[in-house]
């Protein structure tokens, strides 16, 4: 494993946000962390008992009291960072919590923290592994319940879980390959078995690496594109789906010029609503370029809905159709309330299939069923796919080359999920994961 010594430093920052609270927490780690946090209150307790409240009096310059508030200390190696650790809970007074950082900045010793120092120190003390020490930052992040549930998981180890189990399976089979190459007299059989115990790990990395379109989609939310023909009733649908008259609604056609968007919560998915300009063959100026952002929000969609409006021709359908490639295309007839239409209908203007047409939306995102492990990371997918692709190639060598050509093969889908859990990483890619945390984190 490829870790470099933590500092000895001890390190300062807030570890709540910057907006103004009831609570605020200041964080120290480091071997200095109880010594320094004693500089800040009147009258410390000497030796106080590991993981209890303990009232505390804090402190300016001159020794006037500021605040009362709790300090808690967490000696090596039970803390959140695997070294000694105390917290002061004062009041969310960002310019309190500010006064106390700077006043703990001055101890000998301690230093203000850098960005995401507090969790890199864990993840570098053997506290957490790397998935799930980036989980931290997208838990802090997740804006809808998917999103939490997401990064709650893999901060848990789900992920990890998943990943160390298949990865033990591939160190297993790795060393038996190498035996049989170096101690070929004493190998039994390493070959017979070789492609059955690849395809016994091909399976999970394939469904991991089939999660990537969820686990994204729970992390940053999905984009939903109205689109079709003018005065097809996307707006009427927009708003209903809003909740608000956010959108123009007019029997004049190309009443809507530009796209429109709406933040949305859908049982737990964050959604940004799109209702765009209509197509038609003869638009006038303003509204071609609103058609000109039809198009690109197109090319942004996780799913369009194309809605249909009635007496619609095939040609007009296969026109409107030909607008939406490699996207995930749901076809609705829309002003059900106006014809009888085949297939899936809606009338915004009525609610009729209003709901069911949500649900037809998720389901065509792939998020009918939740996985029970995802992966919302695109460094841990491409490392998935760098996994995947050597485990085809060492199977496709079982079968016809030589046990170093699949032995070689199975080391480099190893190494690829232990990059996912940081089994061995370089300095510089933790130094480009952990700058994106928050400071105190």
């Amino acid at each position: 494993m490829n870790k470099e010594s933590p500092s000895s430093a001890t390190i300062v920052a807030v570890a709540t946000g910057p907006a103004a609270g009831g609570v605020g927490i200041v964080r120290l780690s480091g071997p200095l962390a109880l010594r320094a946090a004693k500089s800040v209150i009147e009258k410390p307790v000497d030796s106080p008992a590991p993981r209890t409240a303990v009232m505390a009096a804090f402190t300016d310059a001159n020794g006037a009291v500021v605040d009362y508030g709790l300090c808690i200390y967490f000696p090596a190696p039970h803390s959140y960072t695997g070294e000694d650790v105390v917290e002061l809970h004062a009041h969310g007074a960002p310019r309190l919590l500010a006064l106390l950082v700077s006043r703990l900045a001055t101890v000998p010793g301690v230093r203000l923290a850098e960005a995401g120092e507090f969790t890199r120190r864990a993840y570098m003390n053997g506290r957490i592994d790397l998935a799930r020490a980036e989980a931290v930052a997208d838990l802090v992040a997740a804006d809808s319940l998917l999103g939490l549930q997401a990064a709650a998981a893999q901060l848990n180890g789900a992920l990890s879980r998943r990943v160390e189990s298949v990865r033990a399976a591939l160190l297993a089979l790795h060393t038996d390959l190498e035996a049989a190459l170096n101690f070929p007299e004493e190998a039994d059989d390493a070959e017979g078995d070789v492609a059955t115990r690849i395809n016994g790990v091909l399976a999970p990395v394939r469904e991991l690496a089939a999660s990537v379109q969820q686990g994204a989609l729970a992390r940053r939310g999905a984009k939903v594109v109205l689109f079709g023909p003018v005065n097809a009733g996307k707006s009427t649908l927009f708003n209903a789906w809003a909740g608000d008259e956010r959108a123009l609604v007019d029997a004049e056609p190309g009443t809507t010029r530009d796209a429109l968007e709406a933040q949305l919560e859908w049982d737990g998915l964050k959604v940004t609503l799109v209702d765009t300009a209509g197509l038609r063959d003869s638009p006038g100026r303003l509204e071609q370029r609103g058609i000109e952002r039809t198009q690109a929000a197109l090319a942004q969609a996780d799913a369009v809905v194309l809605l249909v409006p009635p007496g619609s021709h095939d040609e007009e359908l296969a026109r409107w159709r030909s607008q939406v490639t490699g996207k995930p295309l749901l076809e609705v007839r829309s002003k059900a309330d106006l014809a009888n239409a085949p297939g899936l209908a809606v009338s915004a203007l009525t609610g009729v299939g209003v709901e069911s047409l949500k649900q037809r939306v998720r389901e065509l995102l792939t998020l009918g069923v939740a996985a029970a492990v995802t992966v919302s990371s695109l460094r841990h997918q491409e490392a998935l796919g760098r996994a995947l692709t050597a485990l085809e190639r060492a199977l496709t060598a079982s079968r016809s080359s030589t046990l170093e050509v699949v032995a070689g093969e199975v080391g480099l889908a190893s190494a690829a999920l232990g990059e996912v859990v940081g089994a061995d990483v370089s300095t510089e890619l933790l130094d480009a994961i952990f700058e994106k945390f928050c400071i105190g984190k």
